[in-house]
């Protein structure tokens, strides 16, 4: 396996081949700390639905996994949640009051077999439902109202209180961080068909043909206490998670087989997460082809597969001794879209978060495509971006696709 030195952008991965380096904080007061927590968030057995309302048998539980860093200034909360997208005010807006938390991040592992709130259900045949909504997200569902479902409310509830206890489990910290290639049997593949006279649907290609564009790199992100010993381990890759979508279960998907692994590995003292990238067009090789038990257990190999990958990839990487650079640097932009047809726009609220000049993290909302990930690590003035994005992330003050920008 390739490995780069460690930088960072959040929906996009790395390039460039140079010696394995990572970066380390400094010793309070000066330097970073990090605090990590985990709650479970799973439905209960009667609730459990899909997007389109239909009932799904419990099969894995679901978590929200939050890592907090934080230096003598700002702080942020990262939190990867095992559903297929999760958007809310409220977590911000209490994280910030109960915690002091200046930034969240909210990012769905992206899971089509999970739970899905009875705001965002999906009806058809009536048509344009929410997904297809020319008007775009911020308008065509009330993202505000989704915590009129108690499991949503519950679920809220349960991520404001794991991010207090990250704050409160604070520790010294040093982050290394790297990426390198990943060359899998099971995913992915551009799940879009591009010929000269139309766009052809790819959902799946179990004959392994080569697509274009696809980014076979996995990114790895390793926070350590003082004495060397791993406390959160997120990867970063891009790739949709919907090899279970309509088995009729609720699942993490290969998203969860790979946390799982890791936990495993490291012990109960570390806790893993999973970073989605730029999985707009990206699926894995197989999905209607799988049958029975066989479907699983394929699911649960693609994330070990991934989670080995990634440990090959952090064995490599070293600490090396902190500057004087500035511990955490966050910025909150606002972007205007246009729509594709007709006068309408959409406001994109990005977010970038710079840990000690080495590794940038960029937050983008919803589902880009992967070639924003790969043109966004081409471009980067970092020395080797590694790039991810959410699917859905909320941080906004305004709206969960909006957020004013903020100085640093």
């Amino acid at each position: 396996m390739k490995i780069t030195r460690s930088l960072a952008i959040l929906s996009i991965a790395l390039l460039c081949v140079v010696p394995a380096v990572g970066i380390a904080a400094a010793e309070a007061p000066s330097g970073l700390w990090a605090g990590t927590a985990k709650v479970e968030i799973t439905p209960a057995a009667q609730d459990a639905v899909n997007l389109a309302g239909q009932p799904l048998r419990l099969r894995d539980p679901l978590y929200a996994r939050v890592l907090v860093l934080k230096d003598a200034k700002t702080s942020i909360a990262i939190v990867s949640v095992d559903l297929i997208l999760f958007a809310s005010p409220k977590v911000i807006a209490e994280a910030k009051a109960k915690w002091g938390v200046d930034h969240v991040l909210l990012c769905a592992t992206h899971t089509h077999a999970a739970m899905a709130p009875r705001g965002l259900l999906i009806k058809p045949p009536a048509a344009p439902d929410w997904t297809r909504n020319p008007n775009g997200p911020a308008t065509s569902v009330n993202w505000l109202k989704l915590s009129e479902d108690p499991w949503y409310a519950a679920t809220e509830t349960k991520i404001i209180a794991a991010i207090g206890q990250a704050m409160q489990s604070r520790f010294p910290a040093r982050l290394v961080a790297g990426k390198g290639s990943y060359d899998s049997a099971y995913m992915a593949h551009n799940r879009r068909d591009v010929r000269p006279d139309r766009v052809l649907p790819l959902w799946e290609n179990p004959t392994r043909r080569p697509t274009q564009p696809v980014d076979p790199t996995v990114g790895v992100l390793r926070v350590e206490d003082l004495s060397g010993k791993p406390r959160a381990f997120a990867v970063h890759y891009a790739c949709h998670p919907v090899a279970l979508m309509g088995a009729g279960v609720v699942s993490r998907d290969y998203p969860g087989a790979m946390v799982d692994h890791l936990e495993r590995e490291f012990g109960a003292d570390c806790m893993a997460m999973f970073l989605q990238g730029a999985s707009g067009d990206l699926d894995p090789y197989d999905l209607s082809s799988l049958r029975g038990e066989n479907r699983f257990n394929i699911v649960k190999q693609a994330g070990v597969s991934l989670a080995k990958a990634a440990l090959q990839l952090a064995a490599g990487l070293k600490a090396r001794t902190a500057g004087a650079e500035p511990g955490l640097q966050v910025k909150e932009s606002l972007l205007t879209l246009p729509h594709r047809h007709g006068p309408q726009s959409t406001e994109v609220g990005l977010l970038t978060v710079v840990i000690q000049r080495d590794l940038a993290l960029v937050a983008i909302p919803g589902e880009p495509f992967i070639q924003h990930q790969l043109d966004l690590t081409a471009k980067s003035p970092s020395r080797t971006p590694l790039s991810w994005a959410w699917p859905i992330t909320a941080r906004a003050h305004r709206s969960p696709f909006t957020s004013p920008p903020c100085k640093l």
